[in-house]
């Protein structure tokens, strides 16, 4: 095998030599490969559209490899905001990142679900759903609907409760992505005044 690669190297330098555009072309369409991979996922193509009824809150989405970060700064506090699908396809995970110090109430609406979550002053998470016209029933992590919830301080390390200056994340549960939900939902507020 060595040999033959010797012959390859040999006959690529006397190819070059002759033909310089021939080896610009492989090595371009080389890099081109290395580049795109398998071709781009579903976050690479997609675009959103976000609205919130709160000017001072601050939300973004960013495609990061196989998932879109939602960003919120909320100077009150309180807010909401819908992002809707405008083009593509949700990635495989979507991360919610808010840069609070608390999160007594998030309410993450997508059809006709709607998941309330709570951190308590314990940092205890409480979860609940509520589906259609149904009465809200308790979650726990062993459900589809359920949402991850992480802690992090200001240098991006796990802590077990929100911190100053740190982000509280939330990944959206699986369930929102068994469906072709064109939008969701979020209502938040850091304290309950």
């Amino acid at each position: 095998m060595y040999g033959h690669s010797r012959n390859f190297l040999r006959s690529l330098l006397f190819t070059s030599a002759k033909r310089p555009w021939l080896v610009l072309l492989c090595l371009a369409a080389g890099m081109t490969a290395c580049a795109t991979g398998t071709g781009p996922g579903p976050s690479d193509e997609s675009e959103y559209h976000i609205s919130s009824s709160r000017p001072s809150a601050q939300v973004t989405v960013t495609n990061e490899d196989t998932r879109a970060v939602v960003e919120v700064y909320s100077d009150s506090g309180i807010g909401n905001a819908t992002v809707r699908l405008v083009s593509g396809e949700w990635p495989p995970s979507l991360l919610l990142r808010f840069h609070l110090q608390g999160l007594e109430g998030l309410q993450f609406l997508y059809g006709e679900t709607l998941i309330d979550v709570s951190v308590n002053t314990e940092a205890q998470v409480l979860q609940s759903v509520t589906e259609g016209s149904s009465a809200s029933q308790p979650i726990d992590d062993g459900s589809r609907l359920w949402m991850p919830v992480t802690f992090l301080d200001k240098d991006g390390t796990s802590v077990d409760a929100p911190v100053a200056g740190g982000v509280i994340e939330l990944l959206s549960p699986a369930s929102f992505h068994a469906g072709e939900y064109p939008e969701f939902t979020i209502n938040w507020i850091d304290f309950y005044r």
